[in-house]
């Protein structure tokens, strides 16, 4: 567990690690194989919200907002304001505008240049004349 900022909460929250999610999510999808029509969405996914305050201590108010309190959704925190990018692949940080730096990957630099074959310069020569 770790706390972030949470962009659809506008607060930090704490966000589940990969191993904690997995439990959540297995509980919260036992709410919908054991709940019944007739129950309040508190009494329906009881379970995940009992983990989720076990493991952070807050209450949430909202069981959904669990499933999207995942560390690996979010991105690196932002060079500028320090939140995190909404997403991995974030082209910019929604919460200030910073535009995030492009990596470019080193193959891109070592690619050899991969000659023509005789036969299409023939076609592109032939065309031409």
């Amino acid at each position: 567990m770790k706390k972030l900022w949470c962009w659809r909460c506008k607060t930090e929250v704490p966000m589940l690690n990969e191993e904690e999610f997995a439990v959540a999510t297995k509980l919260y999808r036992t709410g919908f194989a054991t709940g019944t029509c007739n129950m309040t969405r508190e009494e329906r996914f009881k379970d995940v919200l009992d983990y989720y305050f076990e493991l952070t201590g807050v209450r949430p108010t909202e069981c959904n907002s669990i499933m999207h309190h995942r560390i690996k959704q979010y991105g690196p925190p932002c060079e500028n304001c320090s939140k995190p990018y909404r997403t991995p692949k974030a082209s910019f940080c929604a919460a200030c505008g910073h535009k995030r730096p492009i990596k470019i990957p080193k193959t891109l630099y070592n690619t050899p240049q991969i000659k023509q074959k005789w036969w299409k310069k023939l076609k592109i020569l032939n065309r031409a004349g």
